[in-house]
């Protein structure tokens, strides 16, 4: 059992509410299965890295902490032989070689396992990151060009040996030798100054060329490896990184891993994806063998006079030089693109495995990221905790625009280090959800042998959450919560209004929806928070209540159709008329704020809004780049003039164009409610300069899932607008405990469905709208103050509607004095409440058992609830682990029986609570409101209260950190994160800890 919302409900403070505490079956379509949503399937559930720090594996531990996953609900786990990078002092063994012998026999051990428990497992595709290993050899290794230059006289005649350039090492590949008038500002007229001095060098390196007058610098280009290692590989796994632009490279490095896995077996059973982590090759001018053919191939000129470009000088002036570096970048994008990630995954596709890829902006990356992640079967993203590093809504845009359901990410990343318990899990998850992801892995659950001691081996980044963590016995309605929030967002297909294009740039990027609300960007708005360079689009006018897609020039040239006015993504109707299904689909196209662009994709937009689609952004002026140039810049011309006519941003705003219109210079939701599209979600009594409020929509066609989060850290009680109208009737699905329950008290006006939400802090609700037959709901409640009411509670309801029928309605009673109810059908009602119990605190003398073997005594007595953290005695002070806190209550006989409610609220905990009452269990609290319904537990007269309180691991390495080295209790690669002025967090019960005693109320409804 998780959170009881017995007191969740949403309160009626002159507005209307939604709740209801108790399941209702049949409260929506059949379309969502409640039963899945209860036990959702194995793809909604959390997975993790699993990190095998130095390759060194336990066989029964890997057993052990399967079953464990198994146990607490988890998908599985993606196997990641890394390094240790934070070990000072050496305390994890070196194992061996990935994807040797011994190392496969583990795998193998743990696949075996998995398919036993039904799990799934995934690989990462080297040890460490960024695809390679030891049996890279340098062919297939990772290339850059280089350079040398020196100058020469003439006229002369020049015979000698050309330098290579600094680092390079045999062997290596001649790529070109050019002559250039010298100049200071390393400026060439044109690349048609460059000569060509190839023929002239011989096989020694030697060149013969009759210098003409002046000063020339000879630039000798030659590619050769990088010599570039993995990034962090385990102790007996340092190999080459793989050339990324390279499709023999690509061919050779899976054969040795599939090869390896599969040697001795029928086939790969739990093993389902290989991942591919962030890009991190480092910053290089990127080439391969057969570049300039490819060039030649992608663009249709030769790159080799524009060569001198990549060592700096400027050809041709300033502008053509970076429509060379545009097509430069762009063939090194569509070349990792397509010999990397797109190669790898055919490959896989025929062995039966999937790719799962952080193919976005993360590290280094070159390449347009919504291609390189439309590229793999799973994008992925990532989203850190405390940290800036956010990249969800990337690998979000690409599965929509691709037509892919999955969106996962390296989730919690950071340097936290067992400060974190779930509740701040849950609030940052939440804010990555709203930005499209619906699966999570961990980052990280490492490995621990039994030698590993407490907290145990930790990879230096991530949350350690593992076995290991003090509250893994009670993670499981945590990770229930996650799988069951994945599982609503898988379902059916994104709502959003606007798709921003972002141009055809690489490397490119989609902004940063979000980032962890505990740290602010250091960058202004027109930055991404995430990585600090200008967004590509300007959507600040858009406002909170649209959601939105960036999308590339390949889905607009190959995906994009128009049906309908609006833009849509394929599958699409077979036929003009049919209604709009199963599409992603979007009522505006809006442009980069910049008059550059390819001829194609402007084309293309043409023919877009002559069909119907409204496109917002100003007129073109040039292409980008130097293939087909100059012509191609007059294309641009004429093709903007037709699409934008007289519209220049100034005077005229708007133009038509056959049957849609583009405009200029109009704030874009202006422009969206111009065409009657009026904001998906607004938060009406609620100011969100920072979105704190936050939602998601998807749509099934038969019922509309709002995700409605509050990521603040205070208790919000929200009047919510759904752009849902009549005919379709909302429920609340709670991902906490899996109960759906009807909404009975909204309104309906026009297009619009209004609900009240009481949302604590850091919390969420799905809120769905599915099909109905009109039934009767409340529309009103007035409170009127009975005279010894008091002022309301400012942390609970007034009054909760758990059921109502054609005849009357039921609800629960927090605040005393006379309620009338209305129903959208003209019932009205009436409920008197005299008075309403006083809650009753449960105070001390507590006394309070610590668990063994972590520094507390084994019992001590609080007069009165405090930190553990304030205590005089060190090893209360320092404790992280389990204590329980027990205590004796009376109750009278009149709350009792489980007739009537009977609240427990522990108020403040530090971190996690188990409550159990008279011997038997009630719930574990571990987010707000730490509250559950314990009347089906007491009885009248005297009762035992047991609260079982578990902190993190941060208090303990903190007081070890200050312990001589034989004193210490727990044992961890990390020690040096916890110096001795490493601060306490606040742990235990904090309390006040009280009862509480709703009334029941009801009321006949009649005309």
């Amino acid at each position: 059992m998780t959170n009881s919302r017995t007191t969740g409900g949403l309160p009626f403070t002159g507005m209307l509410i939604a709740c209801m505490a108790l399941t209702f079956p049949g409260a929506a379509s059949a379309a969502l299965s409640q039963e899945e949503f209860r036990n959702p399937p194995l793809r909604a559930r959390p997975s993790c890295l699993w990190s095998w720090l130095n390759g060194h594996v336990d066989h029964k531990q890997i057993t052990r902490e399967l079953e464990q996953m198994k146990a607490k609900g988890m998908r599985g786990a993606i196997i990641w032989d890394v390094g240790s990078i934070a070990d000072p002092d050496r305390v994890i063994p070196a194992g061996p070689p990935f994807l040797g012998p011994e190392s496969v026999r583990s795998i193998h051990h743990a696949m075996d396992e998995a398919e036993r428990l039904g799990l799934e497992l995934g690989l990462f595709a080297s040890s460490s990151w960024n695809a390679g290993g030891t049996w890279i050899t340098p062919r297939d290794g990772s290339k850059a060009l280089r350079w040398s230059e020196i100058t020469v006289r003439g006229p002369a005649e020049f015979s000698d040996a050309l330098p290579l350039p600094d680092k390079v090492s045999k062997p290596y590949q001649e790529i070109a030798v050019l002559a250039v008038p010298d100049d200071a500002g390393r400026a060439l007229a044109g690349s048609g100054r460059a000569l060509r001095l190839d023929a002239h060098l011989d096989a020694d390196g030697r060149l013969a060329w009759s210098v003409p007058s002046g000063a020339w610098r000879i630039l000798r280009f030659v590619c050769d490896d990088t010599g570039e290692f993995l990034n962090c590989p385990s102790p007996n796994s340092r190999g080459l990184v793989i050339d990324h632009l390279s499709r023999q490279a690509a061919d050779a490095h899976l054969a040795h891993i599939l090869d390896a896995l599969s040697e001795g077996r029928k086939g790969f059973g739990p093993l389902k994806c290989l991942m591919l982590d962030s890009y991190e090759v480092r910053p290089a001018v990127d080439w391969t063998p057969g570049f300039i053919e490819a060039f030649v191939a992608h663009t249709g000129y030769d790159p080799v006079p524009w060569l001198p470009v990549l060592a700096g000088w400027t050809v041709g002036g300033r502008e053509t030089s970076e429509r060379f570096l545009h097509d430069y970048r762009k063939t090194v994008s569509d070349l990792i693109i397509e010999n990397h990630f797109a190669r790898e995954r055919e490959i896989l596709n025929r062995r039966g495995l999937q790719l799962l890829a952080e193919a976005g902006h993360g590290g280094y990356a070159r390449v347009d990221p919504l291609k390189a992640l439309g590229a793999t079967d799973i994008p992925m993203g990532e989203f850190w905790n405390h940290r800036k590093n956010w990249v969800t809504k990337e690998a979000a845009s690409a599965a929509h625009i691709y037509g892919k359901t999955l969106v996962n990410a390296e989730s919690f990343t950071g340097w936290q280090n067992w400060q974190d318990g779930p509740a701040a899990y849950k609030r940052l998850l939440d804010i990555a959800l709203c930005a499209g992801l619906n699966q999570v892995t961990f980052h990280t659950f490492a490995h621990n042998p039994p030698e590993a001691g407490l907290p145990g081996f930790a990879y230096h980044a991530g949350e350690h959450f593992n076995v290991n963590a003090t509250w893994w016995d009670q993670a499981g309605p945590m990770l229930a919560d996650m799988a069951r929030c994945c599982h609503m967002l898988q379902q059916g297909l994104p709502v959003a209004d606007v798709c921003a294009y972002y141009g055809d740039e690489a490397p490119n990027l989609v902004p940063a929806r979000r980032i962890a609300p505990t740290i602010t960007s250091q960058w202004g708005t027109n930055f991404c928070a995430h990585c600090g360079r200008p967004k590509p689009v300007n959507l600040d006018s858009l406002g909170p209540g649209y959601d939105y897609d960036y999308i590339n020039e390949e889905a607009i040239l190959t995906r994009m159709q128009v049906r309908e006015g609006r833009l849509v993504l394929p599958p699409c109707p077979a036929k003009p008329g049919e209604p709009i299904g199963d599409v992603v689909s979007y009522r505006l196209l809006v442009l980069p704020d910049r008059t550059a662009i390819s001829p194609e994709v402007l084309r293309r937009i043409g023919e877009l809004v002559e069909a119907g689609a409204t496109v917002a952004g100003p007129r073109p002026a040039r292409s980008n780049s130097l293939r087909g140039f100059p012509d191609c810049d007059r294309q641009v011309r004429e093709l903007a003039a037709r699409i934008w006519g007289d519209c220049d941003g100034d005077r005229v705003r708007s133009h038509a164009f056959g049957k849609g219109r583009v405009v200029w210079n109009i704030p874009l939701a202006d422009v969206l409610a111009g065409m009657e599209v009026a904001a998906d979600f607004v938060a009406e009594n609620v100011v969100l300069a920072d979105r704190h409020i936050d939602h998601i929509h998807r749509t099934t066609g038969d019922e509309e899932i709002y995700f409605v989060s509050n990521s603040s850290t205070n208790r919000e009680v929200v009047r919510c607008r759904f752009r849902v109208g009549a005919g379709r009737s909302p429920s609340l699905w709670h991902a906490g405990d899996g109960a759906v329950t009807p909404c009975h008290a909204y309104t309906v006006d026009g297009g619009f469905t209004r609900v009240t939400l009481d949302l604590a802090p850091a919390s969420s609700v799905f809120v769905v709208f599915a099909k109905d037959a009109g039934r009767d709901h409340l529309v009103r409640i007035d409170r009127t103050a009975a005279s010894d009411a008091g002022a309301p509670a400012g942390d609970r309801p007034e009054i909760e509607v758990p059921a109502m029928t054609a005849g009357g309605v039921q609800a629960r009673v927090w605040q005393p004095g006379v309620y009338r109810v209305q129903t959208a059908a003209g019932l009205t009602g009436k409920m008197v409440v005299e008075a309403v119990p006083a809650d009753q605190a449960i105070e001390g003398p507590w006394r309070v058992t610590f668990e063994e073997g972590r520094g507390a005594p084994n019992e001590v007595a609080m007069p009165a609830l405090a930190d553990w953290t304030a205590s005089s005695d060190p090893g209360v002070r320092h404790f992280s682990g389990h204590a329980t806190y027990r205590v004796a209550f009376t109750l009278p006989d009149t709350a009792s029986g489980g007739r009537t409610p009977v609240v427990l609220d522990l108020g403040a905990v530090k971190e996690v609570a188990v409550v159990r009452v008279n011997g038997r269990e009630a719930g574990v609290l571990w987010k707000e409101p730490r509250r559950v319904d314990i009347a089906r537990l007491v009885q009248s007269g005297r009762n035992q209260l047991e609260i079982t309180v578990v902190n993190t691991w941060n208090n303990r390495l903190a007081g070890d950190a200050r312990a001589a080295p034989e004193a210490r209790i727990t044992r961890t690669n990390l020690t040096r994160k916890f110096g001795g002025n490493a601060p306490l967090l606040p742990s235990g019960l904090l309390g006040p800890v009280s009862l509480k005693f709703p009334v029941p109320a009801s009321c006949e409804l009649q005309r």
